[in-house]
């Protein structure tokens, strides 16, 4: 989709290869986002279209900043010292989450479950702790990048309902705009996203989801700092955001968007399910492993696979790049451990995935 891509064979977890459109969106000298007037009406009508992508009526906030600048905001505006979370992990940011919360005092309890695992096969611990722990917030992660696994969020919303638990905060980061998404039916208050893994745009923009209850106990907590989400609340009301917005940052997030819609949703999430088995069709075929179990969910927009033997994550890198195919490490326990393809945005591409494999079939061969 992009000629002038920084390699041939671009499959890295993120950021993916920018769009053209994303990039051609930002070539533009815009106006003062505090002086100009056609500035706010532009922010809505792009916040929307992310809202139809999540399935949502919820507001959504279009933040200046890499995705982590949500995910703490998320936190931090809705949640105060002493607070009870229940923070979900099956992988590197859901355990990452829970300590974040922990930082500013928050009473945190950590289900750690194995990294290539999915929620799905902890459904009966996970009730059995919201029930004891009572939490004000239950945290998961959607695609879990590292491991390359989708967790279910639809049954764990259907629990936080049932117990009447206040929130529910998803990292959606990796899975927005490449995944099938219904925050309102599965009861999300924090969905939090960023432009440069499916959206396929610049890290410069987190986008995040929020419910009225969430707005009603940001109040109550009255956080303040560049990461609080409640300034953004009255924008429309106001004439004005909190700080200058990125203007350029807003309008790829608006090309983005529009590339999405323009070929329909459902079309796209079919295009990134199609690459993701292809992906590991081919890699099965050659005999490499993938990282998640037999029970675990795999993610549509990201592979993790076992790295070859013989190879460290450096000397595997070096090898596909040779062939113009530059691949994702990952962290923690997986580390020099597993490799990871990113199929999402523009990289969920057929063309692209049966060049990657066939780069890896050639470095097999040596």
């Amino acid at each position: 989709m992009n000629s002038k891509s920084y390699t041939p064979i671009p499959m890295v977890s993120g950021p993916v290869s920018a769009h053209p459109r994303t990039l051609a969106a930002m070539n533009h000298d815009f106006g003062s986002a505090d002086i100009e007037s056609d500035f706010l009406p532009f922010y809505q009508k792009v916040s929307r279209k992310y809202a139809q992508l999540a399935r949502t009526e919820n507001d959504v906030v279009l933040l200046t900043g890499e995705g982590m600048l949500g995910l703490w905001g998320g936190l931090k505006s809705c949640l105060s010292a002493g607070d009870r979370v229940l923070a979900l992990g099956t992988g590197v940011f859901g355990d990452g989450i829970g300590e974040m919360a922990a930082s500013f005092g928050c009473e945190v309890k950590a289900l750690s479950f194995p990294y290539n695992t999915t929620l799905n096969r902890y459904f009966q611990e996970i009730e059995a702790a919201i029930k004891e722990f009572k939490p004000k917030m239950i945290t998961a992660v959607h695609c879990e990048t590292p491991s390359g696994t989708l967790n279910p969020i639809a049954e764990i919303g259907e629990m936080k309902k049932h117990f009447g638990v206040p929130l529910f905060y998803v990292d959606a980061v990796s899975s927005w705009g490449g995944v099938e998404l219904k925050a309102d039916e599965w009861g999300v208050d924090i969905l939090l996203g960023g432009s440069q893994k499916c959206f396929s745009a610049p890290p410069s923009m987190t986008l995040v989801a929020v419910s009225n209850i969430a707005w009603e106990i940001m109040q109550q907590v009255g956080y303040q700092g560049y990461d609080s989400l409640l300034p953004w609340r009255d924008i429309y009301r106001d004439g004005r955001c909190p700080y200058t917005a990125y203007w350029h940052g807003v309008a790829a997030l608006g090309a983005a968007a529009d590339v999405i819609l323009e070929e329909g949703m459902e079309a796209c999430f079919a295009r990134h399910k199609q690459v993701a088995a292809m992906c590991r069709e081919g890699l099965n075929r050659l005999g490499v492993g993938l990282f998640p179990d037999e029970q675990a969910v795999q993610s549509p927009t990201v592979t993790a696979a076992c790295i070859p033997a013989g190879y460290d994550f450096k000397s595997w890198q070096a090898a596909l790049r040779k062939h113009g195919l530059v691949t994702s490490g990952s962290f923690g326990p997986m580390l020099d451990k597993v490799f990871r393809l990113g199929h999402m945005g523009t990289q969920a591409d057929p063309e692209l995935m049966r060049q990657a494999l066939n780069v890896i079939q050639t470095v097999l061969e040596r």
